[in-house]
């Protein structure tokens, strides 16, 4: 596991909550300008609703401030928010944080979280799908119990078999941390809250084999974690060809999200950026 990473994305966001250091200006974080070679970039949020014990209508209020910056991106094709869009999945609520999403100036997808379905959200937005963006492939998925299976799985080994030999990348997006168990390596990873866990994951059994065999890289995002001071605010790993990585909000101290820029060549960076008293700032670059 590394952790480099959640020591540094404490210690910056640190300084970026003070205004004043010994009687100076602290520098002023901003984004930092993209490689001219960049094709396209998308943003990465989780858990957009914010903290669950202290929540409101509409998205998480330091995220839905930063919307102008994120707006300013370069080269920003669309959004992926990484499930727990709302707190509760009523009309109200959804109608609140559609409000919020609608002035992005791109598209959202949602990988929908366990505070997101319910009959409201099926009415208004697909469970999972696929699409393309240049030469690479992007699934929205819904695990079911913390599983890939079923018809689901069938679809994305469908879309995979069928475009493999031709994509660069392959960008899977789900809200939990499905590769996650409290005895596997990931166990010292504090999600947002261990009871949701079922019991079992068949990740390692019927998905992870597949994604494995894959010929190209493969990144494998979600968004249950960050949503309070006492779980982990961010996690990355990289095993063969899979990326692993979670982010989340709602903490008010740690929040984060990620920007993904794509070249031309098909080469993925991936920057964490921290969320905080208005700022956007980098905190590392994968």
């Amino acid at each position: 596991m590394k952790l480099t990473s959640l020591i540094l994305l404490c210690s910056i966001l640190a300084m970026m909550s003070c205004q004043k250091q010994n009687g100076k200006e602290l520098p002023s974080f901003e984004l930092y300008s993209i490689d001219s070679l960049v094709n396209y970039s998308f943003l990465v949020a989780g858990h957009a609703y914010g903290n669950p014990m202290d929540f409101q209508y509409g998205l998480h209020p330091p995220f839905k401030t930063m919307i102008p910056q994120i707006n300013e991106y370069p080269k920003l094709e669309f959004g992926v928010l990484t499930g727990d869009v709302v707190p509760k999945p009523t009309e109200e609520y959804w109608d609140s944080a559609e409000l919020d999403m609608s002035r992005f100036s791109v598209p959202l997808h949602i990988a929908p979280g366990n505070h997101d379905k319910s009959p409201v959200f099926h009415s208004r937005y697909q469970d999972y799908y696929s699409f393309n963006q240049a030469n690479d492939l992007f699934l929205i998925l819904s695990p079911r119990n913390w599983n890939i299976d079923g018809e689901q799985l069938e679809l994305v080994k469908s879309k995979i078999d069928s475009c493999k030999k031709e994509v660069d990348n392959i960008f899977i997006f789900c809200h939990e941390l499905i590769w996650w168990t409290p005895e596997n390596e990931f166990k010292d990873v504090e999600i947002n809250y261990r009871p949701h866990y079922p019991g079992t994951t068949t990740y390692w059994q019927d998905f992870q084999p597949y994604l494995d065999s894959l010929e190209v890289p493969v990144y494998l995002f979600a968004g249950d974690i960050g949503a309070s001071e006492g779980v982990s605010p961010f996690m990355y790993e990289k095993q063969d060809n899979i990326s692993y990585f979670a982010s989340g909000m709602g903490s008010n101290l740690n929040d984060n999200v990620l920007f993904v820029e794509v070249s031309t060549s098909g080469n993925v960076e991936i920057k964490m950026i921290g969320v905080k008293n208005h700022k956007f700032g980098l905190i590392n670059t994968f």
